[in-house]
This record gives C-alpha cells, structure tokens and sequence, in this order.
C-alpha cells in the first residue's frame, strides 16, 4: 500500500471529513494506495492523509481531538477547501447512535437527507420550533446511492470482501481494535425481548446500562444499510427519551442521530454512518470501532461506483461555498443573534436562495460566457444601467440569470458597499408573487447583508407592527426599502421571467418601483423576459435611452454543445461518442437558440440502440417554436410505449401535476400515486420512488432541489399541457377528485383528533402528506369532473369525522399557514354548495338536509353558495354551477333574508362585493389587467347570482300580493 506518488494540491477532487481518529484510522486503511503529504499553509490547522480509492484521489482530515459539533466540522472543511481548492464532493464518515429498532448496532445508516435538530426558535408559549429544513446530497450522486442500492439488495455488497482485506494487509493489532469481536453485545438481540425492548426505549428500570441484558454474539450479523434521515446537532444524546422525542418531531423518519453532518449542508456531501450505540442510557465505546470500519467500508463501495465523469460535473465546493452559500455565511456572521433572523423572516419568509442554488447547479461548465463578456453586460457593470433581457421561450434565460448572479456575488464577495438582490418569478408561485412580497424580498435581502448590524429602519419597521400584529403597507415597504439602499455604495437588483409575473398581481407598479429606484440612487436593474409587448413597453417608458440597453437571449450554439459534451461524457455510451461531434452539429441546428428544445432533442435521440436510428432521428428534429410541440408530443408517444405500469405512473403523475390547483411537493405527488380508490388503508408499501417518477416521465417534470417541488420542466411545458390535457389525461379531474376523497376517508388517514394530524412545529405529519391538498381542492376538481353525487362523494359529505378534518385542514395554507378565511362546523350540505356540486346538494335536500343549517360564521349553504370558492375563477374555461345552486337552494326553501354573523344576507353580500369588484372591472375594461386570472369571471357569476336572488324574491312578493284578499 506505501506508495512515492506526489500529487499537486489541485489534483485531488473527494474530500472525506472524520470527526475522531478511530474514523480517521478505519477511513486510511480503506485506501488503494497511500500518497507523499504537502506543505500546508501555516493557517490551515487540519492534519490530511492522501490517497486513491478506485479512480479518485482522496483527501482524508480529522476535527481536532476533542472537537465535536456541527460548527467544529464546517470549520475543518473550510480549511480544507482552501488547501485543497478543486475538491468537488465530501464524505462526512464516521459513527451514529441509531433509532431502534429500524437501525441495529453495525448497521450503517446512508444520509440521502441530512437535518440540524438542534437550530430552530423559542416561541412565545416556551416550546423550541424547529427551522432547519433537511439538505440532500446532489441528484448525481443520490442516482450512484440508488444504483449502489439496488446492487446490494441482489446480494452483491463488497463490504465483506474489504474487511477481509483489513485482515490481510494490516497489523494484528489494528484487526483486534477494528475487527469484529464476540465480546460486542447488542441490547436488541438479548435472550429476553421484552427487556430488550424496555431498555432501548426507555421502558422501567435500565439503570445498569442496555449491556447488563445483553449476551455476546457468536457471529457478526449481515451489515444492513439503510437510506434515509439523519439528525445532527450539537450535542451528544444519551437518553433515549430525548432521542424519541427528537425522532418524533420530525415525524418518526430519524434514523440516525450524531454531532457533525449539519455543519456540511451547504455544499456536495454525502454522510455515512456506522452504528455504535443506540443514544441511550447504554452508551459506551465498545461498538465504535467496528462501525467506523463498516461505514468506511461502504463508503469506499460507493467511490468506487462513483465514475470521474460525475465528479468532473460537480463545480468545485469552494466556488459553490463563496458564489452560492457565501451571502448566507456573510449573512449568518453579521446578524445580531436570533431577534434578527426573526425580524428577517418576519419581513417575508420568502426564500429565492434554494431556487437559485437549484439553477446553478445545472449550469454546464463553460455555458453563458457569451454574455458575460459582451459590451453590454460590462457597461451595466461598469454604469448605473438598467438592462433588459428578452428572449424567446426556452433560451436559458433563469439559467443565465444565475450566471449573472453568481458573478456579481464573486465579483463583489468583499466588498461590503454593494448589495445584490434577487427574485425569481415563476408561474407555479404566482400566489406568493404579489407587489408587496417581492418589494420585501428585495428589502430583507439588503437587510441582511448590512455592513454591521440590522439597519434601524428595519427594526422600526418591525417595532411599529409588532404590538398590534399588523402587516406594513406597501409604501412602509417601499420608504424602508429605499432607506436601506442609500446605506450601499451600489446596489444591483435581478430579476428573472417578468413574463411569469401576472399583471394583475401588480407588475407594472412593482417595474415602476425599480425604475425610481434606479433614477433616484442609481440602483442597477438586469431583467429577463419573453417578448411581450406590453413589458418591453414598460422598460422603453420608465428608463432613459442614454440609461438602458436590451440583449437578447438566445441560447449560442457554443453553449448548446458543451451541455450536450457533458450529456455525452456522462452517459458513457460508445455511439453517442463516436458520432459526438454529429449529435452536437444537427442538435445546435435544430435548436435555433432554444437550449430547452436541446435538451428534448437529446432525449429523443440518447437511447437510439445503431448508427441508422441514431442518423434518422437526428435527420427528423423540429425546430422553431414548433419545436417544443412536437418534442412534448414525442416525449408523450415515448410513454406510450412502456408497459402498463409504467406507463400509468408516467401519465397519473403527469395528469396530476398538470390539473393539480397548485404545485405539489414531491412526497404529496407519492401519497397521491400510491392511493388506491378501492382500499380502505393507506398502505406505504405502494408508494413509487421519486427518482422512479422522474425518469418515466421522459423529461417533462423535474424537482426543485431545495423546496422538493415537482413540477413541469418549463413554462412551455405547462403551456402544451394545458392545451391538450383533455387529449392526454381525459380522466385526470375524475382520478383526482376519487383519490382525494379516498384519501381523506382511509381507516388509517382519518382521525376524530385533529391534532393528531400535525407535528409538534404545525406542519402536517409525512404520514398524512396529502390531507391538505386533497381537504382543500377535493371539491374543485369533483366539480369540474361533473362527477355527480357518487357513494365515494356522498360516503364524504355523511361522515361527520372527515368532515371535521376538512373544516380544520381548509384553514390551513399549503404549507401549514392560516388561510384566507376560517371555516368551521361546515355540514356536507355547505361543502357541496360551497364547492358548487350541485347533484350531490340536490340529492343531500331530497334526503331532507336542512338549508337554513349555518356554520361557525352563521352562514348557511345559500351564504356559500353566493360565495363560493374564490379559486374557482381563476380560469375562464373552469365551468361555473353557482347559478344552478343558488337556484335550487331558493327553490327548496334556501332564505336570502338569513344574516350571519356580522349580519349579512346573501343578497348583501351579493351587492357589496360587487362594488368591490366594479373598481376592478373598470381596469380591465381599461386594460390595466387583462388576463385569465383577472375580476371579470367573478364579477359576471355575481351578477348573475344577484339577478338569482332579485328574481326570486320579487316572485316572492308578487305571490304574497295574490294571496292577499281583494
């Protein structure tokens, strides 16, 4: 193993982090060969062994002895990055208590997520909330992690061939410290289970220690390797109590509890963790050794599956630290403890640093020079300019847009005069992109990166609503805003896809803002956009000529064929490598500036199995705006062809995020597949694997990374689906009105206890991901389905204790928040004439319901019915049946003269929103907002719901002056 190999500094790309030198020791002996050490500089205080493990050069450091913790391992990893500055994926490896009985001693536990336990907030009540949200390591290396998986489920694990060699290589001594040893006890395999199990779960009496019942083992057991959640913090756990209870706050999916992986969540990292102990009152040292030699047995494994190509992929950790994380790290050192993060978060929690880390990510090496050294781009730099971006759909406007952010944060990264801030629009978050959020956003970024402490006009900002809990005003926005600004030298604001901005949501008002932003302190503008008239008009009035340049965004055929360069490298396939340079040229042509029409292209074409397929496909790729058609409808013809399971998954998941009311985390996207219409138990065992959905889906989804949203690949996409959907998914609103129901009836989903449905923080159970999506929206789609009044509806709209939970989970926003009103004590009688299903309110009055029935508000059904759901008419082609609702409600007895609460007759409410909504009406008769998403939907149903009402109450008198004796 002694090797004279010298490497340079730059030569090596894999960082392994170990917290002890027991995990240092079991890491060097995993080596193939070991290398000559380097000079280190003298203020870096690590102490490295080098090597190779497969094709990789390896760089081993330990924290300092008696250093532990989340902060002491980012610590040693930043020194290492500066030594070692092209390393591009870290290991952190070592030992774990585990969560048993899941988990057992000399398991190893692989972090496909990793949380900090420990970093949240007090809250007013004295319960700790927790903030930190789970990081993952990089879709390259979790597909190695499945793959690796899938090989040791067939029983093909070298971890046993590589302890073997321990034996043979290494000193008696190291293998009787390391070696497996039949003094080790595990509690779990005592003769009596019942002790084992009141030891490890804290049950009765365990003052001696879980070893007192334990009883040695003859042999090692298989090593099990297990995927999943660890928890990290910085502190150590011996009690078991405290484990449940951290493992029970994030919903009993902790497999592993241990002090250093959280401090590595900003960068490429992988943790593995051998099992020592069970963080109990038996905690001892026996295990360690054993486990740390296991998990750096795995970890050698999966080194050797991980291919250079992959590596060669991932930027290098430092450059990902200081251009993606080092405004968070900058940000982090220079608050005044938790008050300001809380004001911060209290400004908007509104978070566009995992979007943009997500974009960044798939920038290929090399890609969007073009604009970065152009004329105009170093002008803007270089001038107080404003520059507008416009480019056709699919150019690769987000991803340049990262690009350009990612070099104004290197550019500036120690200059603390200049502030850059950021937002990227999308038209999946169109309800958080409202004039007031993104003037925020922009606020709290500046904020943040404050030369010194919290600017005071923040905090005024914040002491002036705190007593009353009220929310500023835009113009309290925008005057603090600007007083912050004119605490920088410079400040640069971007902002991506004004296209996927909705008007009337106030994008005119919000460049205006800008724009005096930019006249007034010089501030610089970059935005992007399709070629919409209306906003090139914008820019072309709110600036100067002498002030402005325009760029267009295409996507350069330079840049086109190093992405498909890096497809091709990473594939490894010997057809796409000998015909390379011919897959670059038709592809780059057939593009026509459209990097997104590429990337379809080359999906068409990766899997073509000779030379003669691969030409032809090549020789027919579509190009131009039409383009995008035919790739989606090739993709969609491409499922077809799967067998039936696949293909199903493939198109319930698409139809699903298509039709869905708002964008889907990925684990609600897997409750809503494995839910069976005819079962009466949610079973777990049925739901489908992310990375399984994606791959089926030929392209057309991916994740947001950080959010773990699942949504369509681009606007485009949306676009082609919302036009053929009908075609492709005929049945979709029927499918996910039956599996919303059927998930808010299942025997082991449903509970009386409405608490039982959320967490400890308020957020709902994984458990029960979907309940309040399908609580919420249930209805919307039952009604566009006209699927009538079904067992499955009417089995929801009679059963008391769903009903109960509906009431609860409508009140919550999409995340957990308070919605938009409160709904309480609803009967199925007012969720179907809420909702507008009007065969399930027709067939509920012939069974006797009674209409004059009022909900917590004092509202009855002909009150809701006037209402309604204010999300229904958000598009034009959504059918409305409030007017056939409201007429058989009157038909049947339905008062409009009953008062709620507050005193309002339907026919009030009728008459003063409508006043409400005649201001509105008048812009867009104006053209101040003329979208699908605008008031004028609404404005006609109420109309005509007043016109119901007036109607039947004048026949009402006209009767009573006939009944009347002459």
């Amino acid at each position: 193993m002694e090797s004279q190999i010298k490497l340079s500094h730059e030569d090596y790309h894999i960082g392994w982090i170990c917290a002890l030198p027991k995990e240092r020791t079991a890491a060097s002996v995993m080596l193939d060969q070991t290398h000559q050490k380097l000079r280190v500089p003298a203020n870096d205080q690590n102490t490295y062994t080098l090597g190779t493990i497969g094709k990789h050069s390896v760089v081993i450091a330990c924290l300092p002895k008696g250093a532990i913790g989340t902060n002491e391992a980012a610590t040693v990893v930043a020194q290492m990055f500066s030594t070692f500055p092209s390393i591009k994926i870290v290991l952190m490896v070592g030992i774990g208590g585990g969560i048993p009985p899941k988990v057992r001693l000399g398991d190893v536990v692989v972090g496909t997520e990793v949380i900090q336990w420990d970093f949240g907030k007090a809250e007013d009540n004295g319960v700790f909330k927790l903030t930190s949200k789970p990081k993952q390591p990089p879709r390259a290396l979790l597909t190695v992690i499945s793959e690796l998986e899938s090989e040791h489920d067939l029983g093909e694990s070298k971890i046993p061939q590589y302890l073997n060699d321990v034996k043979a290589k290494f000193p008696p001594k190291v293998i009787a410290k390391y070696g497996w040893s039949e003094s080790l006890k595990d509690p779990l395999s005592a003769p009596d289970p019942l002790s084992a199990l009141q030891t490890v779960f804290n049950l009765g009496n365990q003052s001696a220690g879980s070893d007192q019942i334990s009883e040695p083992q003859k042999k090692p057991r298989d090593v099990n390797i297990h995927y999943g959640l660890i928890a990290s913090g910085n502190q150590v756990i011996k009690d078991a109590k405290r484990r449940d209870g951290i493992n029970k706050e994030l919903d009993g999916n902790v497999l592993c509890v241990e002090m250093e992986a959280a401090g590595l969540s900003s960068f490429p990292c992988i943790v593995i963790r051998g099992i020592c102990d069970y963080a109990d009152a038996g905690k001892n040292k026996d295990w360690q050794e054993y486990a740390a030699l296991v998990a750096a047995a795995y970890a050698k494994e999966l080194l050797e599956h991980i291919q250079p190509s992959i590596v060669d992929q991932e930027r290098p950790v430092r450059e990902v630290l200081s251009q993606v994380c080092g405004d968070v790290a900058a940000i982090r050192s220079r608050l005044d403890g938790k008050e300001d993060l809380e004001i911060l978060n209290w400004i908007t929690p509104i978070d566009y640093g995992p979007q943009h880390s997500d974009y960044l990510r798939r920038r290929q090496p090399g890609t969007g020079e073009w604009l970065l050294t152009s004329d105009e781009y170093n002008t803007w730099l270089e001038s107080k300019y404003v520059l507008f971006c416009p480019g056709i759909p699919g150019a690769g406007k987000t991803i340049l847009t990262s690009i350009i952010i990612d070099n104004l944060m290197t550019r500036f990264n120690s200059d603390s005069t200049v502030g850059i801030a950021y937002v990227y629009c999308n038209f999946n978050r169109s309800h958080e992109q409202k004039l007031d959020n993104l003037l925020a956003s922009l606020l709290k970024q500046l904020a943040a990166q404050s030369q010194s402490a919290l600017p005071d006009s923040v905090k005024k900002l914040h002491k002036s609503h705190l007593a009353q809990k009220t929310r500023p005003s835009d113009q309290d926005i925008i005057n603090t805003l600007r007083s912050v600004i004119k605490t920088y030298s410079r400040v640069f604001v971007i902002v991506d896809a004004l296209d996927e901005y909705p008007a009337s949501n106030g994008r005119a008002k919000f460049l205006t803002e800008l724009f005096h932003l930019h006249d007034e302190y010089g501030v610089n503008i970059f935005a992007t956009s399709r070629f919409i008239p209306e906003i090139a008009e914008i820019f072309e009035r709110g600036t100067m000529p002498e002030s402005r340049a325009t760029v267009e965004i295409r996507a350069h055929d330079e840049d086109v064929r190093n992405y498909l360069d890096g497809e091709i490298s990473q594939l490894g396939d010997n057809l796409l490598e000998e015909y390379r340079e011919h897959i670059k040229t038709e592809i780059a042509n057939a593009a026509r500036g459209m990097f997104l029409l590429a990337q379809f292209h080359f999906q068409r074409v990766k899997d073509s199995t000779t030379a003669k397929k691969l030409k032809a496909a090549l020789k027919t790729l579509p190009s131009g705006n039409e383009g995008y058609d035919h790739a989606y409808e090739n993709a969609m013809k491409r499922i077809q062809t799967y067998n039936s399971d696949s293909r199903n998954l493939a198109t319930d998941v698409l139809s699903w995020i298509t039709c869905a009311r708002r964008a889907l985390t990925t684990l609600e996207l897997q409750h809503a597949m494995a839910t069976e219409v005819n079962e009466r138990e949610f079973d777990e065992e049925n739901i489908p694997e992310v990375n399984k959905m994606v791959s089926l889906c030929a392209g057309l989804i991916t994740i947001d990374e950080e959010s773990n949203i699942i949504r369509l690949v681009h606007y485009t996409t949306q676009e082609y689906f919302e036009r053929t959907w009908v075609e492709w998914f005929p049945k979709a609103q029927i499918d996910i009105t039956e599996r919303c129901v059927t998930y808010l009836l299942y025997d082991n989903i449903l509970d009386e206890n409405v608490d039982s449905f959320y967490s400890n923080d308020g957020k709902i159970l994984k458990s029960k991901a979907l309940c309040i999506y399908a609580a919420q929206n249930w209805g919307h789609h039952a009604r566009i389905s006209a699927t009538g009044d079904t067992p499955l509806i009417s089995g929801l709209l009679e059963d008391k204790a769903a009903l109960l939970v509906c009431n609860d989970l409508m009140n919550r926003g999409a995340r957990g928040g308070r919605g938009w009103r409160t709904f309480g004590d609803m009967k199925g009688v007012h969720f179907a004439a809420y909702f507008g299903l009007w065969k399930s309110l027709s067939a509920m009055i012939g069974k006797g319901a009674k209409l004059e029935a009022k909900d917590k508000n004092g509202k009855t059904p002909l009150h809701l019915a006037m209402e309604g759901d204010p999300r229904n008419y958000q598009f034009v082609r959504i059918p409305d049946n409030q007017e056939g609702v409201v007429r058989l409600l009157l038909d049947n007895g339905g008062d409009p003269d009953a008062k709620d609460k507050n005193g309002r007759t339907p026919l009030d409410l009728a008459v003063q929103l409508e006043k409400e909504l005649e201001k509105l009406d008048e812009k867009v008769k104006n053209g101040q907002s003329w979208l699908f998403s605008g008031p004028a939907p609404k404005l006609k149903r109420l109309r005509a719901l007043k016109f119901v009402l007036l109607e039947k109450m004048q026949q009402a008198r006209d009767e009573e002056v006939l009944s009347e004796p002459s």
